[in-house]
């Protein structure tokens, strides 16, 4: 599981209801347009809308009209789920019936339709079967209590949003030093170094699909790592984006990961 926005980007702001109290169901996040998008688990995309361009990012959007959004297909609890991206900025680069894997950019946030400031709203949606974006919504009253068990009375809302992304299986767990090679493909410990990576900060630092292959982007990452964080010399063999052990070591602290050397 991945979080939709970049690090340091995925604390909402309006959640269960709006400050009027109209309900929302949903979660928004004040994000700048042409913010990085994430599939927050493997899946399908089912459905596009990405022709309506932004707004100025000073304007107000008129109530009912309508925004571009995508929506991804993902299974949650062994059941279809969809995954609702609201606002997003047009020309997306995906479309109905394309797989995308966990972590990968699907889009970038935008500010169109019914929107008081660029954002990014998601909902999550039992099913794949929803045409309306707005799905969610219905026999949701604006009296209506959020969920405790995770699903709205409607029997379609799942809420919070962020049930579905909470944790990443590769935010701890074991990882084998040997399998940290460039050149190993479709590696469990890889794709714990490419998660771990993404959330450091680096200068000049690239978001890593966590496709589980040691590929050049890996390497260039964890060549930036050590320079910029371990003080590496890159023309010496600790600097040149293939982990020591003791780099390892640094890199994956012990409880939360288990270094097999």
């Amino acid at each position: 599981m991945s979080k939709p926005l970049p690090d340091g980007m995925n604390t909402p702001g309006t959640k269960w209801n709006y400050s009027d109290g109209d309900i929302h169901a949903a979660f928004d996040y004040s994000v700048p347009i042409g913010t990085p998008l994430f599939a927050v688990r493997g899946g399908k995309i089912l459905s596009v809308r990405d022709t309506i361009d932004n707004l100025d990012k000073d304007a107000d959007g008129a109530k009912n009209t309508p925004a571009n959004f995508i929506m991804l297909g993902i299974t949650y609890k062994s059941e279809p789920v969809t995954v609702l991206y609201l606002h997003v900025s047009p020309k997306v680069k995906f479309q109905a019936g394309d797989r995308v894997t966990d972590g990968l950019q699907i889009g970038r946030s935008g500010h169109n339709g019914h929107s008081h400031g660029p954002h990014l709203h998601i909902a999550v949606m039992r099913r794949h079967n929803h045409t309306d974006p707005f799905d969610y919504l219905d026999g949701l009253a604006n009296n209506t209590n959020p969920p405790k068990s995770g699903l709205a009375p409607n029997g379609i809302t799942i809420y919070p949003p962020s049930l579905v992304y909470a944790r990443s299986p590769w935010r701890g767990g074991k990882v084998r030093l040997a399998s940290l090679t460039p050149g190993n493909r479709d590696s469990k410990s890889v794709r714990r170094l490419q998660f771990r990576l993404n959330g450091i900060s680096l200068v000049g630092g690239a978001r890593l699909d966590l496709t589980g292959s040691y590929n050049k982007a890996t390497r260039a990452e964890v060549q930036k790592w050590q320079v910029q964080k371990l003080n590496a010399d890159p023309d010496l063999p600790q600097g040149d984006g293939v982990l020591d052990k003791a780099q390892a070591m640094t890199l994956f602290p012990s409880p939360q990961y288990t270094l097999v050397i």
